[in-house]
């Protein structure tokens, strides 16, 4: 079975109903039923009609809200993050800490509870498991929203942990370029920029907390059905 032309135009334009005004504008349905373009008629396409106004249900009108509640959140908490970029040894213990709040392991060196002395390059280490038996290996870069972490910046950092028998973590409040994202990708180097950290910090409950909370219920059938059946 194959999608024809005429259901992947509709498949784009994705209104929100299909009735027979709207088919009428498909040269197959109106040879199926005899019928003849009326020239003093003309299709609406939904995709650019600015006042057709689309329909949600009450629990997709929620989803919206909560998504468009949750990105709010998220730019809201990059900014705040962002006022760190004076101070990176405080980024540095902020993103081990959002590491443990995840479920990854911590490590102590000395006075520094995340960084091992002589490690140049390396701004932070995790133990993949909380018995220790893998390392991860992290970089914390408190840089603006507007720059770019380049292949360079990887590889610089794959250089310090090579020969350490860990992984990798790059971890930055900016964004990365394609080719670094590529290059992490060969180079086995998790990426987390700056919109994937404040997701992280939203899903984990890392410097967040509940404001609200709704209960969406439903009918049980099966309760009801005690006191319906004969």
């Amino acid at each position: 079975m194959k999608i024809t032309d005429a259901g992947k135009k509709v498949l784009e334009e994705n209104p929100p109903f299909i009735d027979d005004e709207y088919l009428k504008g498909f040269a197959g349905y109106r040879k199926f039923h005899n019928l003849e373009p009326d020239p003093n008629v003309q299709r609406v396409d939904p995709s650019r009609d600015n006042n057709l106004k689309i329909e949600f249900t009450p629990t997709e009108q929620m989803e919206k809200s909560f998504s468009e509640i949750n990105q709010s959140l998220a730019d809201d908490l990059l900014d705040e993050v962002l006022k760190m970029k004076e101070n990176p040894s405080r980024f540095e213990k902020f993103v081990v800490d959002l590491m443990v709040q995840i479920g990854y392991g911590a490590m102590e060196y000395g006075s520094h509870p995340t960084r091992p002395t002589g490690d140049d390059g390396i701004d932070g280490v995790i133990m993949q498991d909380k018995l220790g038996f893998d390392l991860i290996y992290i970089q914390a870069k408190c840089w603006g929203k507007d720059k770019t972490v380049g292949q360079p910046d990887l590889q610089k950092f794959m250089g310090a942990i090579t020969g350490k028998h860990g992984s990798g973590l790059f971890v930055t409040t900016a964004h990365f370029s394609d080719k670094a994202i590529e290059y992490a990708k060969t180079s086995h180097l998790i990426l987390i920029d700056g919109e994937k950290l404040a997701k992280l910090m939203i899903e984990s409950n890392f410097c967040v907390s509940v404001r609200k909370t709704f209960q969406i219920k439903d009918i049980d059938t099966d309760a009801l059905n005690e006191y319906l059946e004969e």
